[in-house]
């Protein structure tokens, strides 16, 4: 299968950040203010360590923000994790830091690429379906230049490609479910129908996956999170990170208020919900 890398993820998202930072700083507190404390600890567990956002850098914005770090990379082609030193030494670095060791694969059947062994020692797997194999290559909907024609014929693709995801990959956390391709962002209501919703809540409920809620593209909505809630679902926030934006949550705080998340409703690694 042709691999088009393009723009990496991790390219875009330095650029994105940088630009989300003022919009974040001028937020960050805002929901705090006299409202009563979660009743469970903060995790991010969406942070990328970069050469411009080392481990060190990170550890000391953890602290600051009393935010535990779950630190990921993305195995597979064209990126630093393709072989099982390369896994290994992934495990070894970050296990020297009071953070979560995780990893977030892009492409379908990667886990094939690794021994068992090597990712039972992960404390969790995180994957997106942002990434979506079509025609021989890939439709990469974090572009902000992804061009949808058709709606319809895009969702029933796109859904496709989330139940595969949900269903057949060995995955603790869904990642930056309900997300759109920004051409489609205003439409988000409307796209994701009732019957649409219930059907990744039910895949995910079938298959122990937990959903995260995710601080940058503010997804997914109250409604669905309400769903998700109602089913038994677990949710993680993440920040999907390679900056000082890492642990700051604003809407990721503001959806667990109102939707009355609790402890109970929080993924744990000691509670590992994918076998």
């Amino acid at each position: 299968m042709k691999i088009d890398h393009g723009v990496s993820r991790r390219s875009f998202f330095k650029t994105a950040g940088i630009a989300a930072t003022a919009f974040s700083a001028a937020q960050e507190g805002l929901m705090s203010k006299d409202s009563e404390p979660l009743d469970f600890p903060l995790v991010d567990f969406h942070v990328h360590i970069e050469n411009w956002f080392p481990i060190e850098k990170a550890m000391q914005v953890a602290q600051k923000r009393g935010v535990k770090f779950g630190i990921v990379d993305h195995p597979g082609p064209g990126n630093r994790i393709r072989t099982d030193d390369d896994l290994r030494r992934h495990i070894q670095k970050y296990r020297q830091h009071p953070v979560y060791v995780g990893l977030q694969p892009i492409f379908l059947g990667w886990s094939k690429d690794f021994s068992k062994d090597l990712l039972d020692q992960l404390d969790y797997v995180l994957m997106d379906p942002q990434t979506i194999p079509v025609d021989g290559g890939y439709m990469y909907i974090w572009r902000a230049d992804t061009f949808v024609e058709d709606v319809e014929s895009f969702m029933k693709l796109y859904m496709e490609h989330n139940l595969r995801i949900l269903t057949t990959e060995p995955v603790d956390i869904f990642g930056w479910a309900t997300s759109l391709p920004f051409c489609l962002g205003r439409y988000y209501d409307k796209i994701w129908t009732r019957q649409r919703r219930q059907t990744l809540i039910d895949a995910a409920k079938a298959h122990r996956r937990a959903i995260e809620i995710n601080e940058v593209a503010r997804v997914p909505d109250e409604n669905f999170i309400r769903m998700a809630k109602r089913a038994g679902l677990r949710f993680t926030f993440g920040s999907d990170a390679r900056s000082e934006n890492a642990g700051r949550f604003v809407y990721c705080i503001e959806m667990a208020r109102l939707c009355g998340l609790r402890k109970a409703d929080m993924f744990t690694v000691a509670g590992r919900l994918h076998t």
